[in-house]
């Protein structure tokens, strides 16, 4: 399969001078030439890979070396280029970048991140970005690989470089390649985080699912869902009052109302653990019993918190 490729240069109309886009220029014909006749697993040329990585790189604001070498970081490691070749048309620095890069191809690890330069390991990173972006056609076994090693190396390495928003992209992507290993609890937070508002709701679960998978064991899993779910009440309800002011929302008003009768305190948490229950049942009749007995004794005790904390008695109307 063909297909026509854009030279970057016509991409940059601004941030670069005519002699750097005159260089970039060159660095995108010799990387064509090399990577000529290679696709990727998708089927597209090979070179649209490392356009796209330097279109990132000149978006991030980078340099003209930068640029260039994000055109050139493969020509080393998959071609039959030379480092003297690239030495000899685009001098040290641009060579020394590539290089860094082939690298860490030929070892991906902590002792090679941490005796890495910043400016490869950003070359690194959103060279990796790319990956993730267009990693579909793998192997499954390919996609689980590189996306483990996305969590636990190269987003730790982008967050360190300031790169926030980035990392955050490629947890994302490679979290959606990996298996979910946060079991009965990781489900039962997921749903109990529905009581939480919504403006909060992804980025509370994110970071407790995150923590349940550093976790081993189902007990330790087990304790830190009952921790949650106990405090989970009022966390939401101090979540829903506006910043900066003491005096009682209509919404605390309505949690007062509500908590003061045991009716309609315990009728629509029955019904949201009849449904955390029925969820969890599609997938484990046994996960689903243990859930049945005990998150009630969770939400009792996160009730009686809560009114304990506001001073409310209870009536059986």
């Amino acid at each position: 399969m063909t297909h026509p490729v854009t030279p970057l240069s016509t991409e940059l109309s601004a941030g670069f001078t005519a002699v750097e886009l005159g260089r970039i220029q060159r660095a995108y014909e010799l990387a064509a030439h090399f990577h000529a006749g290679q696709v990727r697993k998708s089927g597209d040329p090979y070179i649209t890979h490392p356009v796209a990585v330097a279109e990132i790189v000149a978006e991030l604001g980078l340099d003209c070396d930068s640029v260039c070498a994000a055109l050139l970081h493969d020509v080393i490691t998959d071609t039959e280029c030379t480092s003297a070749r690239l030495r000899a048309e685009f001098g040290d620095e641009i060579t020394g970048l590539v290089q860094g890069m082939s690298d860490l191809d030929r070892q991906y690890d902590q002792a090679a991140i941490d005796g890495a330069d910043d400016r490869v390991l950003t070359l690194k990173v959103l060279d990796r970005l790319h990956n993730m972006r267009t990693l579909q056609p793998l192997p499954l076994a390919k996609r689980q690989r590189k996306s483990r090693e996305t969590v636990d190396l190269v987003a730790p390495v982008a967050r360190r470089l300031g790169l926030q928003a980035i990392a955050d992209e490629l947890e994302t992507i490679a979290r959606q390649h990996l298996p979910s290993d946060t079991g009965l609890a990781g489900r039962v937070l997921a749903l109990a985080s529905m009581i939480l508002p919504a403006a909060f709701r992804a980025s509370y679960r994110k970071e407790w699912l995150g923590d349940l998978e550093q976790l081993r064991g189902r007990r330790a899993r087990a304790w830190f869902a009952v921790g949650l779910l106990y405090g989970m009440p009022a966390l939401a309800l101090a979540l829903r009052r506006s910043p900066g002011r003491t005096s009682k929302t209509w919404l605390l008003a309505v949690s007062h109302w509500i908590l003061r009768s045991n009716s309609r305190t315990w009728a629509p948490l029955a019904l949201f653990l009849g449904w955390v229950v029925m969820e969890i049942a599609r997938n484990s009749l046994g996960d689903a019993i243990v859930a049945l007995i005990t998150v009630p004794p969770v939400f009792h005790a996160g009730v009686g918190y809560l009114r304990a904390k506001l001073g409310l008695s209870t009536s059986d109307e």
